[in-house]
């Protein structure tokens, strides 16, 4: 036989006994019940502080004070820049648009913004510069990488990777060298250093991808005075329209990353041979003649990308797609 048992409040079970029997009483206790709180399921989540992730991207009563961030780096740039060139000294808010902006929940006391700013100089031979920074509210104040503490996570990197994507419309139209013309549908500019360990991963995934591709363009983006010379080895190699897709093949699969220029060139050198014709017998003479021909463009390509607010490698644009770092799940999504 199965026992019902009813565990009641000690103290309430009493008074519910005596006053059922009484109308008044009844409406009183009614009332009682309404001006107490109504209860929580125990399987209800409760929003609290402590539930928030740090470092998410969320809805805030905070608001980004616009004309106070771009006042402010209107000034800096002003500062900085009339001692060089005295047309900046008309340097204004009306030269800074924000582009992207994204707040980033921190705590319940303190939301951030990921803000990518377009820079457009009062002077009619400079191109627009982009800059990504992450601010306060007040528009005031720079911050710099927010880390969880416990792990060392960087609670702004995620925000900032999303403003800090270049729109491919922004890319001068000659950006980048073609290398390859296949039967595929996709398109796909690699902007990249060749010691760059993801960056070889990456060139792996697009030599396995050829036959998606319709054209690859390279831009070569160099973070070591090694990268530099290679470089101008690919350049080289572009100009002449000679073995191109060869040594760029060798330049990021088997070439040795040495820190020493004239190893590399010693390198390439020993690879394909018939270079010395027109650099010269010695990696000396074949650096000379390199530097000579290249290093300038080399340069200007940098500062492009460093325009354009690329600063790392790699980077993707696979059709309209801008791919940040090595990603073979996100280059396939964008190649279907």
């Amino acid at each position: 036989m199965m026992t019902r048992t009813n565990i009641e409040a000690p103290g309430i079970s009493p008074i519910l006994h005596r006053i059922s029997g009484c109308p008044a009483a009844m409406i009183f206790w009614i009332l009682i019940l309404c001006l107490l709180p109504n209860p929580v399921p125990a399987d209800t989540p409760t929003l609290k502080p402590g539930n928030i992730q740090p470092g998410q991207t969320a809805a805030s009563s905070a608001v980004l004070d616009e004309a106070a961030l771009k006042a402010g780096i209107a000034h800096r740039l002003r500062t900085a820049r009339e001692d060089r060139d005295e047309r900046f000294q008309h340097f204004s808010s009306a030269h800074v648009r924000i582009e992207k902006k994204m707040p980033v929940h921190i705590s319940d006391t303190l939301t951030v913004f990921a803000v990518k700013l377009r820079l457009m100089p009062p002077v009619s031979d400079a191109s627009p510069e982009f800059i990504t920074l992450v601010v306060d509210d007040t528009g005031t104040l720079q911050i710099g990488d927010i880390q969880h503490l416990a792990t060392g996570s960087n609670l702004v990197q995620d925000a900032v990777d999303q403003v800090q994507a270049v729109d491919i419309s922004d890319l001068p139209s000659d950006f980048g060298k073609l290398i390859y013309t296949g039967t595929g549908p996709h398109t796909l500019i690699a902007v990249s250093d060749p010691f760059c360990p993801h960056c070889r991963k990456g060139w792996e995934f697009i030599k396995l991808n050829l036959d998606q591709i319709h054209t690859l363009r390279l831009a070569h983006f160099p973070l070591s005075p090694a990268a530099e010379t290679a470089g101008l080895v690919m350049a080289d190699a572009y100009h002449g329209k000679s073995m191109v897709f060869d040594i760029i093949d060798f330049t990021y699969t088997v070439l040795d990353p040495s820190q020493d220029p004239l190893e590399i060139l010693a390198q390439y050198m020993d690879e394909f041979p018939e270079l010395t014709q027109k650099w010269g017998t010695t990696p000396e003479h074949a650096l000379t003649y390199l530097t000579d021909r290249f290093l300038t463009q080399i340069k200007a390509d940098r500062q492009t990308l460093q325009t354009l607010g690329i600063h790392s490698t790699p980077v993707f644009f696979v059709n309209q797609t801008f791919i940040k770092g090595f990603n073979a799940r996100k280059m396939e999504a964008a190649m279907p």
